[in-house]
């Protein structure tokens, strides 16, 4: 009888580490993509950082020829006003300028709509990666500082750091949150 427990406990014992070994192999599949994903994901933020400005400052010019053509929508109506230009001049100009600005005006929405949808996507992995439950206050304000180090170096310019130290400052935010929950919790 004894042998017999004793056959049926090793067997037992042998499914255990069949699924151990199959469940420890698993795992570190996991932590091995987990590890990539989170390597992945500050590339895409790091070059997006830089990249964003690039974009913004051309967004911004087409913003300034936005701008530019209303000016000068509003200085032909003054014209016409002033009876400095006719009537069918006035027309002509007219409907070119607002072609162009409702063209251009489509093409800075798309801009922006495309941009926006960007950054809002890389901003979700970047917090999903950052596993925020695992941080400490602490941390997010070594990665600030760190950060302004680097901008009185002059490393990092005045627009990335803006942009990145408002995420930082959000990260902080719900550390700080995730703190509080974790206190009540174990009140």
């Amino acid at each position: 009888m004894s042998e017999e427990m004793l056959r049926i406990y090793e067997e037992l014992l042998r499914q255990i580490n069949k699924t151990y070994d199959s469940y420890t192999e698993q795992v570190k599949r996991l932590n091995s993509m987990w590890s990539d994903y989170k390597t992945a994901v500050s590339n895409v933020k790091r070059n997006w950082d830089a990249d964003n400005i690039l974009l913004a400052l051309r967004v911004n010019e087409l913003k300034a020829s936005i701008d530019s053509i209303r000016e000068e929508l509003d200085m032909l109506k003054v014209k016409k006003e002033l009876g400095l230009v006719d009537e069918e001049e006035y027309s002509k100009l007219s409907t070119e300028l607002t072609d162009t600005l409702t063209k251009l005006t489509n093409m800075y929405d798309e801009a922006k709509s495309k941009i926006d949808e960007i950054d809002k996507g890389i901003k979700e992995h970047w917090f999903r990666s950052m596993d925020v439950t695992s941080l400490t206050t602490d941390q997010v304000d070594n990665m600030i500082k760190e950060l302004e180090d680097s901008k009185a170096k002059g490393e990092v310019p005045e627009d990335v750091y803006t942009r990145v130290k408002a995420d930082l400052e959000l990260v902080r935010r719900v550390v700080q949150a995730l703190a509080l929950i974790k206190t009540e919790t174990k009140s």
